[in-house]
């Protein structure tokens, strides 16, 4: 039986683009559970010489693009105009 990591690294190396909660509804976890094991793929990858590649989330009122976040969770407010409609970010596994 694999882990929820295990799992979370199968998904995004198949899968491709995948946002947060698509990834915490095929792994039937939370949220919280699923930034924290996101932070830990990371590292865990690493050593394969593989790495999380994200694309950004963009705010639907103003197109700002939240890009250079270093963080796992998605943001909630656009700095630029305040909307609080955001397209989530997307992540995959990539080689490199």
């Amino acid at each position: 039986m694999k882990t929820r990591r295990e799992k979370i690294v199968e998904i995004l190396s198949k899968n491709g683009d995948m946002t947060l909660q698509e990834l915490v509804d095929l792994t039937n976890s939370s949220l919280k559970m699923v930034v924290e094991d996101m932070d830990k793929v990371r590292k865990t990858i690493k050593s394969e010489n593989k790495r999380i590649k994200v694309s950004p989330a963009s705010c639907m009122g103003c197109s700002y693009v939240f890009s250079g976040r270093s963080r796992i969770s998605d943001p909630t407010k656009c700095p630029e105009c305040h909307s609080e409609r955001i397209s989530p970010q997307r992540f995959r596994i990539v080689s490199g």
